[in-house]
C-alpha cells in the first residue's frame, strides 16, 4: 500500500476522532450560545409524540388508513388505549400501527403461499403465521406502555413532594402544577410534559385540575395518578389544605416502590438457578468427575474388549 495513502487515511481518522471527542463541546456551545444553523422547531401543543418524516412511516401510514377505511372496526377500544398509554396519540400513529400490522401480517400470508407450491403443510400453517404477525406488534407496544409507566412511578415521588413545597409556600393547585412542570423538565420528563397538558386542559377546556389530573392518570393507564385526583378532588370539596393528600400519597406511593424492590430482589435466587445449572455447575462437575471417568473408563476397557 503505498505511504502518501496511509497517511491521508491516518489524517481522515485522527480528524474524525477529533471531531467525535469534541462533540460535547460543540454541543454545549450551541445550546448556551443559541448558534444554529437551522432554526429550532416549535414545540407541539400536546404532549403526544409525532410521527419522524420518513419514506417508509409514509408507507406505513398509507397503508394503515386504506385498511382502516375498509375494517374501521380494527381500531377497537384495547387498542386506542394502549396507543394513548404508550403516548402515541393522534390519528396518524394509528394509521401507522395498523400498516405494521397489516404488512407483517400480509407478508406472513404472502411467504405461506409461496411456500406452499412445494410444500402443502406451509399452506395449513399461513393463517397461524397471519394470526401471529398480527398480534405480535402488540407485545412491543405493551412493552413500551409498560417501560414508561414505570418511568411515570419513578418520577411520580419527586413531583408530590415539589407540589407539597409549593403548597405550603402558598400556591394554588394550579400554579404549583405549572410552577413544577417548568422547573423539573429536565429531570422528570415524561410527567412534566403530562402536566403541561394539564393545564391547556384546564385553560382551555375549562376543566377542574383534580378532574383534569384524574383524565391524565387514566390517559397514562398509573392508577397512582388516579388515586392521588380523587384525594385531591376530596380536599378541595372539603376547603383541606391540599398538601396532607399529597403526603400520604407520596408516603403510600414510597412504601409501594420500597415492597416491589424487596419483591424483585427476592425473586433473584429462582431466577439465578438456571444460569447456575447451566453455566456454573458445569465448570465445578468437570474437574470433580472428569478424572473419575478416564479412571473408570481406562479400567473397563480392556474388560470390554476381551468380550
Amino acid at each position: 500500500m503505498p505511504t502518501y495513502f496511509l497517511g491521508i487515511l491516518t489524517f481522515v481518522v485522527v480528524i474524525g476522532a477529533g471531531l467525535l471527542l469534541m462533540q460535547p463541546v460543540f454541543t454545549q456551545y450551541v445550546d448556551t450560545y443559541a448558534v444554529r444553523v437551522r432554526p429550532r422547531k416549535e414545540k407541539e401543543d400536546t404532549a403526544a409524540d409525532q410521527p419522524k418524516d420518513s419514506t417508509l412511516l409514509s408507507l406505513l401510514r398509507t397503508v394503515g388508513e386504506l385498511v382502516l377505511s375498509i375494517l374501521p372496526g380494527l381500531a377497537d377500544k384495547r387498542t386506542l388505549q394502549l396507543l394513548t398509554q404508550a403516548n402515541y396519540r393522534t390519528q396518524s400513529h394509528l394509521a401507522i400501527y395498523m400498516g405494521i400490522k397489516s404488512m407483517v401480517a400480509g407478508s406472513a400470508i404472502i411467504m405461506g403461499l409461496l411456500g406452499s407450491s412445494n410444500n402443502p403443510i406451509m399452506l395449513l400453517l399461513t393463517p397461524f403465521s397471519a394470526f401471529l404477525g398480527w398480534i405480535m406488534p402488540n407485545f412491543f407496544l405493551g412493552g413500551r406502555v409498560k417501560k414508561r409507566q414505570n418511568q411515570i412511578l419513578r418520577e411520580l415521588p419527586t413531583i408530590i413532594d415539589l407540589l407539597i413545597v409549593c403548597a405550603q409556600a402558598g400556591l394554588g393547585l394550579l400554579m404549583a402544577v405549572d410552577k413544577v412542570s417548568r422547573e423539573v423538565i429536565d429531570t422528570c420528563p415524561i410527567l412534566c410534559i403530562e402536566m403541561q397538558q394539564l393545564i391547556q386542559d384546564v385553560k382551555i377546556f375549562a376543566k377542574s385540575v383534580p378532574i383534569a389530573m384524574r383524565e391524565m392518570g387514566e390517559r397514562c393507564g398509573v392508577d397512582e395518578l388516579i388515586s392521588m385526583a380523587s384525594a385531591l378532588i376530596a380536599a378541595e370539596q372539603k376547603g383541606a389544605d391540599i398538601s396532607y393528600p399529597l403526603r400520604q400519597q407520596a408516603e403510600a406511593l414510597r412504601e409501594r416502590l420500597k415492597r416491589k424492590k424487596e419483591e424483585e430482589a427476592a425473586k433473584v435466587p429462582v431466577k439465578m438457578v438456571p444460569v447456575i445449572m447451566l453455566f456454573v455447575m458445569p465448570l465445578i462437575l468437570a474437574p470433580m468427575l472428569g478424572p473419575a471417568i478416564v479412571t473408570i473408563v481406562n479400567a473397563l476397557g480392556p474388560i470390554m474388549g476381551s468380550k
